[in-house]
């Protein structure tokens, strides 16, 4: 199943949310608006990796409706996972079920390639500096920056 996250498309999604969670609504996801919030906070993590729109291509998040409720809590709840794929068009819907959480549910969990991962490492190491051992303090520290 590949849906493309889009208004036109919301129907389709309800649709898919409504036969996916049956009568269950308190700790599910149950309306479009439910997935456009998730594609926000996918956007965000996409962001914090610093992928680019064409490097992010194939990045995956794994999305866990519910909170967590108190330990003494005692009956099993439905939750609904959504996954979320970023593709040359956008974040589409690739899956979505049913699942039965305890204490803790609520979440979204980031998938990469090893491909992804490679990148998404290069972009955070082009933000610092590695100091080695033959590295020696410099009284000028504008100087050994400048050095690098």
């Amino acid at each position: 199943m590949k849906i493309k996250i889009t208004p036109g498309n919301a129907q389709k999604i309800h649709a898919l949310l409504e036969k996916t969670n049956g009568r269950a609504v308190t700790h599910t996801y149950t309306t479009y608006d439910d997935i456009e919030d998730l594609i926000s906070e996918a956007e965000t993590r996409r962001c914090y990796l610093r992928l680019g729109k064409k490097q992010a291509i194939g990045m995956r998040v794994l999305c866990t409706s519910g909170d967590a409720v108190l330990s003494a809590y005692k009956w099993s709840r439905a939750v609904t996972r959504v996954e979320l794929t970023y593709c040359a068009t956008g974040w589409c819907l690739t899956r979505i079920y049913s699942a039965t959480a305890w204490c803790h549910a609520g979440g979204m969990g980031v998938i990469l390639t090893p491909e992804i991962d490679a990148i998404a490492v290069q972009q955070l190491r082009s933000t610092y500096m590695l100091r080695t051992a033959s590295d020696a303090y410099d009284a000028n520290p504008a100087a050994t920056l400048a050095a690098h």
